[in-house]
C-alpha cells in the first residue's frame, strides 16, 4: 500500500468510527469482542512478524527502544485512563480532560511515526493491526464523548485532531528518516510497538473480566492470532 492511501485509511478511520458511535452506538459486547480480536491480532503481528524483522535489521540495540515504548504507554495511560483499549468510564456533564485527548494523540502520533517507512506501510499485516486496534479505541473516544454529552460541534472537533494526530506522525516520520536516516524509523517502530505490546496484552487480560472463561472472547483471541499467523506465514 502507498503512503498517501495508508494516509488516507489512518485520518478517515477515526472519523468513520465518530459516525458509528452517533448513528448506531455498538454495543458493549460486540466492541470487547472486537478489542479481543484485535488485540490478539496485533500481538500476535508484533511478536512473530514485526519484532523478529526489526532485530534482524536494526540489531540487540533496539531493546531498549521497545522497553521505552512500553513504559510510555504505562505513562500515557495515566492519563488517557484506558480509552487506548476499550474503558468508557465517565459521567454525564463530565468534560472529557483536554490531557486525555492530549494523551491519545500522542500515542497515535507516535505509533503513526514508523508507517513514513516504506517497507512498514507496505506491511499488510502489521498495518492492518494497527487499524483494527485503532477502530475500537477510536469508538471508545467518541462514545465518552457522547456520555459527556459534550456538544456535538465540539465532540467532532476532539474526533478530527485524534484523526490528524497519526497522519501528523507519519509526515513527521517521513521528515525524520530523511533528515537522520534509518535508524531514526527503525527506533520510532521500537517504541511504537513497545507500546503495542502493552495494549495487546492488557486488551486480552482486560476482555476477561475477573479471569472468567468466555467462550465468545476466546474464540475472538484464538481467530486473531490464527489470521495473524495466517497472514505473516
Amino acid at each position: 500500500m502507498n503512503l498517501s492511501a495508508t494516509l488516507a485509511l489512518f485520518l478517515l478511520l477515526p472519523l468513520a468510527a465518530g459516525a458509528i458511535v452517533q448513528f448506531s452506538r455498538p454495543g458493549a459486547n460486540a466492541l470487547r469482542l472486537l478489542l479481543a480480536f484485535s488485540g490478539s491480532f496485533l500481538l500476535s503481528v508484533a511478536l512473530t512478524h514485526m519484532m523478529p524483522e526489526l532485530y534482524e535489521a536494526a540489531g540487540e540495540g533496539i531493546g531498549p527502544w521497545l522497553l521505552g515504548g512500553f513504559m510510555l504507554q504505562v505513562v500515557l495511560e495515566f492519563f488517557s485512563h484506558g480509552i487506548e483499549h476499550g474503558h468508557m468510564h465517565t459521567s454525564p456533564g463530565r468534560a472529557l480532560p483536554l490531557l486525555t485527548l492530549l494523551s491519545l494523540c500522542l500515542h497515535s502520533f507516535t505509533e503513526g511515526m514508523p508507517f513514513a517507512d516504506a517497507r512498514v506501510h507496505g506491511d499488510l499485516p502489521f498495518l492492518l493491526g494497527v487499524l483494527l486496534h485503532k477502530l475500537p479505541m477510536a469508538i471508545a473516544l467518541a462514545t465518552v464523548l457522547q456520555r459527556s454529552q459534550v456538544p456535538i460541534l465540539r465532540s467532532w472537533a476532539m474526533i478530527t485532531v485524534f484523526a490528524l494526530a497519526a497522519p501528523a506522525g507519519i509526515l513527521v516520520g517521513y521528515l525524520g528518516g530523511g533528515s537522520l536516516g534509518e535508524e531514526f524509523l527503525h527506533r520510532a517502530l521500537a517504541v511504537a510497538i513497545g507500546m503495542l505490546l502493552h495494549i495487546g496484552t492488557t486488551i486480552i487480560f482486560e476482555t476477561t473480566p475477573e479471569h472468567r472463561f468466555n467462550l465468545q472472547r476466546f474464540a475472538a483471541v484464538l481467530l486473531g492470532a490464527a489470521l495473524a499467523l495466517w497472514m505473516v506465514h
